[in-house]
């Protein structure tokens, strides 16, 4: 920071003296000299913490004193102690008056946000379940815990268990369990509550999943000789072994995770998947053996009374697009980016909303960016689009440049149902990679919301 000295200068020096005992005194005065206690003039300080700035002086017996923000006077003493309650940077001028002068002195306190402990341990949406007698090692994610001051504790019952980043947990009764964590720094304390519920076995599930995010319904259409592919979901599986039925009959042969069912005739048919795991039998006693947990799974395919051509439709109001359904995207680098490139107004907080800003940027000719694996967009058209061989029927515009290409998985869907709705069959469109030995078929990611801002996003993949 600069200093501004101000001086009165005069004519004359006047000089008061005596000549008691031959010995000449001298009364020098001067104008205010002030030294901050701080070599950069800049003060930094943390959001509802108090700050004291006090800088020494000459020449100020009888000065005043004037420490002014935005020209607001704050203070009139020799030190500004001060609480600073909101975020920012704030200039501050000091000024100091005596009868010879005055000097000025501008300083920046720059006033931060709070930084305490954000725990984040991501849990299986259905809550967190553990094998009895089973070593389960916890390491949450902590943000801030490279502040002055860090420690954690890991607590049980009312004791302390760890004081580790990390803590193993291993119950042999069964039971619902509560571990706190405790974290603190310098700037406070934060507390997370993990249940943890002790179990025999785990709690299979087998489902089947809704067309997309958005749909509610499990059922499958399809017409006769046109195959669909059924997949379920599992929780908790290691080694599954997989049995498929169709109305009660069992698939010989048909022991993988994807089942490719082809009627040959309209009607309604119930798909079976039974699901067990694959461990050694258990021998409870000497009479009595513990067999395999399996858990069984349906979905309805509805096989239409009509062909894939009766609902043609030859031609629409326009060659393009016509309706967002869903928009629904992953995290990813543009995704709530409010930037230029982003494109987004901070309001697309609901599916809604979200839908009515992608068909506004896709009417203006901008693009709509997906984030990262597994988010998409649905859109529909007023016509039919055949398939016509070897032959480009309707393309897809990126943002590819030279050293930067993000191709997407397109999938397409007839309304077979009728219902102007995405919640048919989706058929995969084949792209380049599509059989190869190092392509992942069917992966998966699972994301978990982060706990406080600006932390990453969590996942883990099916693979």
């Amino acid at each position: 920071m600069h200093r501004f000295y101000y001086f009165i200068i005069s004519a004359c020096m006047l000089f008061t003296s005596c000549n008691k005992d031959e010995v000449i005194t001298e009364e020098v005065g001067g104008q205010p000299i002030i030294e901050l206690d701080s070599e950069t003039g800049i003060y930094t300080v943390k959001v509802d913490h108090e700050l004291t700035i006090a800088p020494t002086y000459q020449n100020v017996e009888d000065a005043l004193f004037a420490w002014t923000i935005d020209g607001t006077l704050v203070s009139s003493g020799p030190s500004l102690q001060r609480t600073w309650n909101e975020c920012g940077d704030f200039y501050v001028k000091l000024r100091v008056d005596n009868a010879e002068g005055y000097a000025e002195e501008e300083l920046k306190v720059e006033v931060k946000e709070l930084t305490p402990p954000v725990i984040s341990l991501a849990l299986p949406s259905q809550g967190l379940k553990v094998v009895r007698n089973t070593d389960y090692t916890f390491t949450p994610d902590i943000q801030h815990s490279d502040v002055e001051g860090f420690k954690i504790e890991w607590v049980r019952e009312g004791k302390i268990v760890s004081t580790e980043n990390t803590y193993t947990f291993n119950e042999k009764e069964l039971g619902v369990y509560t571990v706190t964590i405790n974290a603190s720094n310098i700037d406070g304390t934060t507390t997370k509550d993990v249940s943890v519920e002790v179990v025999e076995t785990m709690p299979y599930v087998v489902k089947f999943p809704t067309p997309s995010y958005q749909q509610t319904s499990t059922d499958r259409y399809t017409f006769a000789d046109r195959p669909v592919f059924l997949r379920p979901l599992l929780e908790y599986f290691d080694n599954p072994r997989f049995e498929w039925s169709v109305d009660g009959q069992v698939m010989e042969g048909e022991v993988e995770r994807m089942f490719k069912f082809t009627p040959s005739a309209p009607g309604e048919y119930t798909v079976s998947c039974t699901v067990s795991e694959d461990t050694p039998t258990e021998k409870i006693s000497r009479n009595i053996d513990k067999g395999k947990t399996a858990v069984t799974a349906t979905v309805k395919v509805v096989c239409v009374d009509k062909k894939e051509q009766d609902g043609f439709r030859a031609s629409g109001s326009s060659k393009l697009w016509n309706k967002v359904y869903e928009y629904t995207p992953a995290p990813g680098q543009f995704i709530n980016e409010t930037s230029t490139i982003g494109g987004m107004t901070g309001n697309e907080t609901s599916p809604e909303a979200a839908v009515a800003w992608a068909t506004q940027r896709l009417k203006d000719k901008l693009h709509v960016s997906l984030g990262s694996f597994g988010g998409y967009i649905i859109v529909g058209f007023d016509h039919s689009i055949p398939n016509s061989g070897n032959q480009y029927d309707f393309c897809v515009q990126g943002n590819a440049f030279d050293g930067s290409s993000e191709p997407g998985i397109v999938w397409v869907m007839q309304d077979i149902n009728g219902n102007g709705l995405p919640d048919d069959e989706w058929y995969e469109l084949k792209g380049s990679e599509a059989g190869k030995e190092e392509t992942i078929q069917n992966f998966e990611v699972t994301y978990y919301r982060p706990e406080g801002k600006k932390m990453d996003v969590q996942w883990i993949s099916s693979d």
